[in-house]
């Protein structure tokens, strides 16, 4: 009998390949295989990847908020429906996530005399570095970036480089899939969950090549070192742990609005619990203007005059009567106006007052909680004050560049892996307001007149990049552009013309009170045009 059991046993053993197929069968099961996967699966995965809402209740979002290091998910769904829910604070994170400009500039940090700029090694990386940007339009990847960060606090994603394109692809954004798990010199690095393969309209080909080497070690029980995740970050990828797999930088690359903390917390979740009251005060809102629009009739119904004292109904009119007349009131005059009882005495009509800004005091009171001018995000009845506007912009300009030097350490670890002799360091200034360009293209132009021609700050402060400036100043010359140019004299310089005088001055420039007086016209009627 002993011998029975063995040799079944041993018919019964399980072979690589019989894993492999029951893994083939589980994939199409899952949509993992090429007859899974369908359209709709496909599309529902794209939105998982940045759009996992959950709606909070005070209670819920309080007790995230005492354990926000163990509520990372929960907060992060929490921000992403109130995003949708309340307009106003849409309106701030598109304020605060289209700032950023991205104006590049660039040095040669081991550059050190004439003859290396002017080498064929030098000129021979500088076009590998044009090489880089021809292929990444940096400006609308990382505005992309800037705005999922104030979202969700962190964005991973993978650098794809092909020969005529650049992207960052996106990952999931929840912290089931992704953890940042170590600090390295370029920022943080982070593991992935490769349970996100295992769903249904997940299409692993679509991802690097690193994830589809590791899915295929794991199902073919490869030996895994053990965790160690103090290894080189270039070189880590080699380690995981259940499900956990190692991201080397290679492949993938993670921003966070607040480096200064791992924890993955939404840079405004200090507004939640103000709004969460939205809903509340929408209603009540309603509830004011619904009592506004209504009125009440009363009065008081007429007793017999010549009643006796023991007569215990002393009324004018018989109830029924009464309610015949309350009909025929009501037909009247409508469901506007509430009447309580007639034909009266002492008639009266009640109204309640109009309490039209319950609501906006609210709202404006919440985003004020968020740091910002609310009069930048929408408009109000509030007069605007000029100077403490633009304090309240330059604050809010200083709060999203503070993000700037982790996408110049994203340039800088890639564009010098294309290098070979010459290293380069770029640099981030600007945002997308005219007077933050105004200011600076006046101050490039100042520093002209004294003899300190710095191309590329011109370019960044036009808005434009420095190679393609370069490209477009060298087609200019070519062509002849500036021959057909005529000479204008500007009309301030001309004498007895209704337009002389001084120049307009820059709407950064002006006062308090010229901006009142601009606004206003007040110039008009003294012979001005503005």
């Amino acid at each position: 009998m002993a011998k029975v059991i063995e040799e079944q046993e041993e018919q019964e053993e399980i072979t690589i390949e019989d894993v492999s197929y029951v893994i083939k069968f589980a994939d199409a099961i899952n949509g993992m295989g090429s007859y899974g996967i369908t359209p709709l699966l496909l599309n529902q995965r794209l939105k998982d990847i940045s759009l996992n809402q959950r709606q909070a209740t005070e209670t819920t979002l309080k007790n995230a908020i005492d354990d926000i290091k163990n509520s990372e998910t929960v907060i992060q769904e929490f921000a992403q429906d109130f995003e949708i829910q309340s307009q106003p604070y849409r309106r701030l994170l598109s304020y605060l996530g289209n700032m950023l400009s991205f104006d590049m500039t660039y040095v040669c940090t081991n550059a050190t005399k004439d003859s290396d700029y002017k080498s064929a090694k030098y000129r021979k990386d500088l076009d590998k570095v044009k090489r880089f940007f021809d292929r990444f339009d940096y400006i609308e990847e990382f505005s992309n970036v800037s705005q999922q960060l104030l979202r969700n606090e962190t964005f991973f994603a993978c650098p794809r480089f092909s020969e005529d394109k650049i992207i960052l692809q996106e990952l999931p954004s929840s912290p089931n899939y992704t953890l940042i798990t170590a600090r390295w010199d370029y920022g943080f690095v982070f593991d992935f969950n490769m349970n996100w393969f295992y769903q249904g309209g997940v299409d692993i080909n679509s991802y690097p090549d690193f994830f589809i080497e590791k899915w295929n070690d794991f199902h073919a029980n490869k030996k895994v070192e053990t965790y160690k995740p103090s290894f080189n970050p270039m070189v880590r990828g080699e380690n995981a742990w259940a499900y956990w797999q190692e991201v080397p930088v290679d492949v993938g690359w993670v921003w966070k609005m607040n480096p200064t903390v791992v924890t993955r917390v939404p840079y405004f979740t200090g507004m939640f619990l103000d709004l969460i009251q939205q809903p509340l005060m929408r209603s009540l809102q309603k509830s004011a203007n619904m009592a506004t629009a209504a009125k009440m009739l009363y009065g008081e119904i007429p007793l017999l005059k010549d009643a006796g004292t023991k007569q215990r109904d002393q009324f004018a009119i018989s109830p029924s009567n009464l309610g015949k007349f309350m009909a025929v009131v009501k037909a009247a005059i409508g469901d506007a106006v509430k009447a309580a009882a007639a034909p009266l005495n002492n008639s009266q009509a009640i109204s309640f007052p109009l309490e039209e800004k319950l609501y906006s005091s609210y709202l404006k009171t919440a985003l004020a909680t968020s740091g910002v001018n609310t009069n930048l995000i929408y408009n109000s009845d509030q007069k605007p004050n000029a100077i403490e506007t633009q304090l309240s912009l330059n604050a809010d300009e200083q709060l999203m560049m503070s993000i700037y030097p982790q996408f110049e350490q994203f340039l800088n670890y890639y564009v010098n892996k294309e290098t070979k002799d010459f290293k380069f360091k770029f640099r981030f200034e600007g945002t997308n307001f005219f007077n933050n360009r105004e200011f600076r293209l006046n101050q490039q132009v100042t520093l002209i007149d004294k003899g300190i021609v710095m191309p590329q700050k011109v370019a960044a402060a036009i808005g434009m990049n420095p190679f393609e400036m370069d490209r477009q100043m060298a087609e200019s010359r070519a062509q002849g552009w500036v021959d057909n140019l005529t000479p204008i004299i500007s009309s301030f310089q001309l004498s007895g013309k209704e337009d002389a005088g001084r120049p307009k001055k820059a709407t950064g420039d002006l006062s308090e009170e010229g901006t009142q007086t601009r606004s206003d016209g007040g110039n008009i009627e003294k012979g001005g045009t503005v």
